[in-house]
């Protein structure tokens, strides 16, 4: 071979190699650009559902406080007669002397609150009229029918709401309680915390920084003109900040966020008016030198389920600044660094994962029995009511209950009451599907979701289940029954008529001897 034919195959094959190097680097460069594209996005949504699961499980650790003093100090008989009284009479002196009374005896329990977080403790008589605000008690006597649907909402169905909601003097997390006496509504109560007190919540879980917004439309329709000036505008088209929840004792300094609000404000405006929780990423040279901020803005719902209000979280993250540089970084060490990526991207996803599924659990399901909760068998609830209305999946609901419980509790102690709550937990489970859905629904309550079961075979398994229970043996108890109610979804259904028919037919059970399983 001459040495230039030699130069010539030399040069050839430097060329080849070269143009497969390059075409690499193109590859690698486009393929790391659009992965870092969709870790960036992917991230942004794990930040977004991680925010939303702090969020509500802080909302829930609230509700709990205010169960306690609905339980411990307001459903009693001496504040229900008053109730009962200020909903007979409209002689202004005697709501007036029943208002001072109710003051007087609850004042130092609000007080006492007060310090875990409760802003708002508001009684209303049965046609929502405001009867005692204890936050503002100079205040009362004005309509609050379609100015809080919470409160009607409680007085048309009876039962208790938790939901956010805009007032007449402030917006809050509140819990609306129905007051009875005997089997007489006299009013509702209503148990409410403010932002502040949410952001105290959240803050216990990390260090980061918090702000609210509320619907300047919805704060202006609702409020008294006097409230408004609790309020200032903030630097996003229709929104409006709370100024009582400007707390400067945050992570970021609050000039800082403002500062950030108004460099994100024209970007993510439309976003705002679409409803839905999302996050972005942020960095300026002026503020915080360039570090990399990620920002979550999470709709808080109401009780129609439309956004009344956003919490803005704040943190600065260190792990979306190497997903930011990583490209710098991968072409000189690429094989290593991928490896390293992809090991901590798994590390954080499964740790992600397995804090998502802890959390997830522990709210929706019943620390006893170990099956769902409340809460975690309404939202099944509610999945199911739209599948039968958008493909006609028809579902059929067993409700029951333990008879005669309370003197289980009271002869045997609690833990045999627990006992026995539990063995009908794991009874109920062997006996049914896969694809059901059991719940607790509360104490002795219990309830069965039934797919793609028709009314006659779900009052068969009803029937099936308390037959199974009433043989049980349950240690020294001398038998356990369980009354049924049986029904199935039908057209116009919703979660409240669905349980309204079937705690009827577990009613009717109850009257009909207990023990029996009664379903239409």
């Amino acid at each position: 071979m001459s040495l230039k034919n030699f130069f010539n195959s030399y040069k050839a094959i430097l060329y080849t190699v070269f143009g497969i190097f390059f075409i690499l680097e193109v590859i690698v460069y486009i393929g790391l650009h659009y992965t870092e594209r969709d870790d960036i996005t992917d991230y942004l949504h794990a930040e977004t559902l991680d925010t939303n699961l702090h969020i509500k499980m802080a909302v829930l650790q609230m509700n709990k406080v205010a169960q306690i003093f609905y339980d411990k100090d307001i459903n009693k008989p001496k504040v229900i007669d008053i109730m009962y009284k200020a909903s007979k009479t409209k002689d202004e002196k005697e709501l007036t002397k029943l208002r001072a009374k109710l003051y007087n005896m609850l004042d130092a329990n609000f007080k006492y609150y007060q310090k875990n977080n409760v802003r708002q403790f508001h009684f209303h008589l049965p046609n929502s009229i405001s009867f005692l605000r204890f936050h503002k008690p100079k205040k009362f006597g004005d309509s609050l029918v379609d100015i809080r649907e919470s409160i009607d909402y409680v007085n048309e169905v009876k039962i208790p709401i938790s939901c956010y909601e805009e007032g007449r003097i402030f917006n809050g997390f509140r819990n609306v309680f129905p007051l009875f006496k005997g089997d007489v509504f006299v009013g509702t109560v209503e148990i409410s915390y403010s932002f502040l007190a949410l952001q105290n919540e959240l803050l216990k879980m990390d260090s980061s920084s918090y702000l609210y917004l509320v619907s300047e439309k919805i704060a202006k329709r609702k409020l008294f003109k006097s409230a408004l000036s609790n309020y200032v505008q903030s630097e996003f088209n229709g929104f409006l900040y709370d100024k009582s929840t400007f707390e400067d004792i945050m992570e970021f300094r609050l000039n800082k966020l403002h500062e950030i609000n108004k460099n994100i404000a024209k970007t993510i405006q439309r976003k705002l008016f679409d409803g839905k929780g999302f996050s972005i990423r942020f960095s300026n040279k002026h503020i915080y030198n360039n570090k990399t901020i990620v920002i979550t803005f999470s709709p808080v719902k109401n009780i129609n389920s439309k956004t009344g209000a956003y919490i803005i979280h704040y943190k600065f993250d260190k792990f979306l600044e190497l997903l930011l540089n990583k490209i710098n970084v991968l072409f000189g060490i690429l094989s290593i660094i991928n490896i390293l990526i992809c090991l901590i991207i798994v590390m954080y996803l499964v740790y992600t994962k397995k804090k998502h599924e802890i959390i997830q659990q522990q709210a929706t399901h019943d620390s006893l029995t170990k099956i769902y909760n409340r809460y975690g068998i309404n939202d099944i609830l509610k999945s199911k009511i739209d599948e039968y209305i958008r493909y006609n999946k028809m579902f059929s609901v067993i409700f029951f209950d333990i008879d005669l419980f309370k003197k289980v509790n009271d002869k045997y102690g609690h833990d045999i009451g627990d006992f026995v709550l539990e063995n009908i937990a794991t009874i109920v489970l062997d006996e049914l599907r896969s694809s059901d859905a059991f719940g607790r629904w509360g104490g002795e309550e219990f309830i069965i979701i039934l797919p793609e079961t028709s009314l006659e075979h779900a009052i068969n398994v009803a029937q099936k289940l308390r037959k199974t229970i009433e043989m049980e043996a349950f240690g020294d108890i001398e038998k356990i029954t369980c009354s049924f109610g049986v029904t199935i979804v039908t057209d116009g259904d919703n979660i409240t008529s669905l349980l309204k028919r079937v705690d009827k037919n577990l009613y009717k059970a109850k009257n009909a001897g207990r023990n029996k399983v009664i379903g239409q």
